[in-house]
């Protein structure tokens, strides 16, 4: 089932993208003050390049500031062309990098939801590779040493029948959108160079009948041995989710659940995603959301603790990592603080530098205590103790 640390996964990898999209969008920005300050070329009149260039200059020092505060300080003494034409490419990089914010959001989301999509393609997978045995054996062998025997194989499985006739399943399948017809090269070639010469696939078909345990152990093995680590299929499914990585395990959890249940059709039960995806949601934008509002107040907190440090200096996934962190501490008070601090150190050991763990590690934890102190954080909720 769906958990929190994929979640706040979803959250840093949004907002890391987010960053890289406002730096672009600072670039277009400058090139857009750049642009209003060129010579032209069509005009009789005098073009003083210095003066231009130094114009266009003191727009870009401007622009920055209008990126920092949203406006400029009172004690600027700037020429009104330059207020402007800074004020027009910080409005355009403002707008353009709110709606790229959003739209992050809303993938990382979209995303998270495909998970259950690729837990059914899986599911299906068994049932259109269990159509590859039936097809198989229907076949008039010449060879009298025909592989297997015809009245046994995939298809016979007690598990894959309760796959094949469940209607939830089968309804699953159509609102995912998945259709084999098109890629059927995948699911012959499993069966061909996999499944067929898989040994324990093998030895269970040289048995006309099996238990019920023992169908389930084969469906288990083929998930886990076939489905999950042999390349032809492996390499689909990588191929589908760029964040096959992160999703697997999850993934696995869910089919491994659901076909534990599939020993009879009543109590065949599809392992649902989480169990509250609104909540889930809302977890992950309201993260989101707070970042990007608190993003000053945190540089400052941030700041004030790597004294021997320059934010320049920090990674940007662990400057956010540690944003995000922050975000959870301050406005989650139903989180312990440890929790939080543990969750965070794990995100950055597998998507950060060999060091981040340690360094986001001893970050928040002084900075925790510091800011509890401070009132700042207040955890309050069962087995927590309310600072006041």
């Amino acid at each position: 089932m769906l958990n929190r640390r994929l979640l706040r996964t979803k959250a840093v990898q949004a907002l890391y993208a987010r960053q890289l999209t406002a730096e672009a969008n600072r670039l277009l920005a400058l090139d857009h003050i750049e642009e209003a300050f060129l010579p032209n070329l069509n005009s009789m009149e005098f073009q003083d390049k210095p003066k231009l260039a130094s114009l266009n200059k003191m727009a870009n020092m401007a622009l920055d500031e209008f990126i920092k505060n949203g406006e400029l300080s009172a004690d600027k003494d700037l020429p009104e062309q330059v207020v402007r034409v800074a004020r027009s490419a910080y409005q355009s990089y403002d707008r353009q990098t709110k709606g790229d914010g959003e739209k992050l959001v809303r993938r990382v989301l979209n995303e998270t939801e495909l998970i259950y999509t690729d837990f059914i393609r899986i599911l299906s997978m068994l049932i259109e590779l269990s159509h590859q045995s039936k097809i198989d054996r229907e076949r008039r062998y010449e060879d009298p040493e025909a592989p297997f025997p015809k009245s046994s194989g995939l298809n016979s499985n007690r598990v894959i029948q309760v796959l094949t006739g469940d209607k939830a399943l089968e309804e699953e399948i159509i609102r995912s959108g998945i259709n084999w017809s098109n890629e059927m090269g995948v699911i012959r070639k499993t069966y061909k160079e996999a499944l067929r010469k898989d040994e324990t696939y093998e030895a269970y078909c040289r048995v006309p009948e099996h238990t019920p345990e023992e169908d389930q152990a084969l469906i288990q093995h083929i998930l886990r041995q076939i489905i999950l680590k042999h390349e032809v299929p492996l390499e689909y499914l990588e191929q589908r989710d760029l964040y096959w990585a992160d999703h697997s395990e999850l993934i696995r959890g869910l089919a491994i659940k659901t076909l534990k249940s599939a020993d009879s059709a009543d109590t065949f039960q599809l392992a649902p995603l989480t169990k509250d995806w609104e909540e889930d949601r809302e977890f992950v934008e309201e993260l989101c959301r707070i970042v990007v509002a608190e993003n000053d107040q945190y540089g400052v907190y941030l700041e004030d603790q790597l004294k021997n440090w320059e934010l320049e200096r920090v990674a940007l996934v662990d400057l956010i990592i540690l944003k995000t962190a922050l975000a959870e501490l301050i406005h989650f008070p139903g989180i312990p603080v440890k929790v939080t601090i543990n969750e965070f150190i794990e995100i950055a050991k597998r998507y950060s530098t060999p060091k981040s763990g340690k360094f986001v590690n001893g970050v928040l934890d002084v900075l925790s205590v510091k800011l509890a102190k401070e009132g700042v954080i207040r955890k309050s909720g069962r087995g927590l103790i309310d600072n006041k």
